[in-house]
């Protein structure tokens, strides 16, 4: 049993490794993973996703901090009236002004305003739950894909080895016919073996560059990506994840819920926002400057001729045509809208736990088949083998051995690679990764 633990064990290469892919590397499920995070399309997006939220945060706090603008002008205006000494109207020339400022306005009680920076928070806060499951997603995708493409090695590898039986038997039955110990229909039926399984490699190498091209998208390569056929026997003992751990209770740490419900929370303050802004709302204002015909030079002349305002304001919004009406309305279909999504995703995270409850515990239950399967496989080609060759053995029982241990190989590739999407589909679920 030792030693097909080790036959079923993959070689790991270093993730430090991962710059350029060369054409004999193999890449690792965690290398696909640490490169897709760094340079997937879709990483790109979701942090895009997260700034735009946290922009949208801090244009609504700007709403409430004091706004402090600055100015100075120079102007002409003419013609000037001036008098002469005689005190008689002088006409012509021009009127020159200058004029400095310093203003500043600060909204100081505005409930419209401030429930709209609670939803800009709430929404910061669906953004980030929403990156966390866009990462969880895409870890999954790209182990998908990675195990996707290890079935397919694998199944190319079958085929190939297929192949090279069939034409092995092929060679012997000619012999063996030509010597008189078979039948020429039971040659005939080696050699159409022999041409099944070039059909079916043919189709196995499609496939495997399909899958390649597949996995490669999702990491943003412009190549193929390469990947083993051997995938490592777990410890089923030592999993990361439970079936008893997955209660109804997960549902409520799962990103993609968390983002929803966060996410009608913000739609509710967008409500309230619509519906307080036909409150009155208090702002003041404070203004200092300076005006006169001339630049000022020195601090006399500069006291000589500044100013000062200050206003304190109560506005209201007693009717602008219905566009709070529409405001509102629109606030109240979305609440509603996002509220139907935050009871969508909950059933869908719920139904994604009990298919990774069954998954896990099916696949659990798979791999410790798979080390008896691959040892009586082997055992019995092995001897179907030797007794056809005895002549104890029918063409037909030798070719039904034969695929049944061509399967066997796929099989238990297939059963470990089920194993850990379980475990990556458990993950996702929980929003880990």
């Amino acid at each position: 049993m030792k030693n097909l633990f080790l036959i079923l064990m993959l070689s790991w290469v270093p993730a430090s490794m991962i710059t350029a892919q060369p054409a004999d590397q193999l890449l690792t499920v965690e290398q696909c993973v640490e490169m897709a995070l760094k340079q997937s399309p879709d990483m790109v997006r979701a942090q895009s996703n997260l700034t735009i939220a946290g922009a949208g945060l801090q244009t609504s706090v700007s709403g409430i901090l004091p706004h402090i603008n600055a100015s100075s002008s120079y102007g002409q205006s003419g013609p000037a009236t001036t008098y002469d000494a005689f005190y008689n109207v002088v006409e012509g020339g021009k009127n020159e002004s200058y004029r400095t400022s310093l203003s500043a306005s600060q909204s100081v009680v505005n409930l419209s305003q401030w429930a709209d920076i609670l939803g800009s928070y709430r929404s910061r806060q669906a953004a980030k739950s929403g990156y966390q499951q866009s990462v969880a997603s895409l870890v999954y995708n790209v182990k998908a894909a990675y195990y996707n493409l290890v079935k397919l090695q694998k199944a190319m590898e079958v085929a190939q080895a297929s192949v090279k039986q069939s034409e092995e038997q092929s060679k012997q039955a000619k012999l063996m016919y030509q010597l008189g110990s078979i039948s020429q229909a039971d040659m005939l039926k080696i050699q159409v073996r022999l041409m099944q399984s070039k059909i079916d490699l043919l189709n196995a190498q499609s496939a495997q560059l399909t899958g390649r091209q597949a996995i490669a998208n999702i990491l943003g390569l412009a190549g193929e990506v390469r990947v083993g056929s051997e995938v490592a026997f777990p410890d089923t003992a030592q999993q990361a994840y439970t079936i008893e751990s997955l209660d109804d209770k997960t549902i409520e740490s799962n990103p993609g819920y968390l983002s929803a419900q966060k996410n009608h929370q913000a739609k509710k303050s967008s409500a309230w926002s619509a519906y307080l802004s036909k409150l009155p709302y208090l702002s003041f204002s404070y203004s200092y400057g300076y005006s006169d015909s001339m630049q000022f030079a020195s601090n006399d002349s500069w006291n000589a001729h500044d100013y000062w305002s200050a206003s304190l304001a109560l506005s209201w919004n007693i009717f602008d045509g219905t566009a709070s009406m529409a405001r509102i309305r629109q606030a109240r279909a979305q609440a509603r809208a996002a509220e139907a999504d935050m009871i969508s995703a909950r059933q869908s995270v719920y139904s994604e736990l009990k298919q990774a409850q069954i998954g896990l515990k099916t696949a659990k239950e798979a791999v410790a088949l798979v080390g008896d399967l691959l040892q009586q496989a082997s055992e019995d080609y092995r001897l179907t083998n030797e007794k056809y060759k005895l002549g104890s053995a029918s063409v037909l029982d030798l070719l039904t051995s034969q695929l049944t241990y061509n399967q066997s190989q796929q099989q238990a590739t297939n059963a470990l690679c089920e194993y850990y999407l379980a475990e990556a589909r458990t993950a996702k679920a929980l929003g880990k990764w």
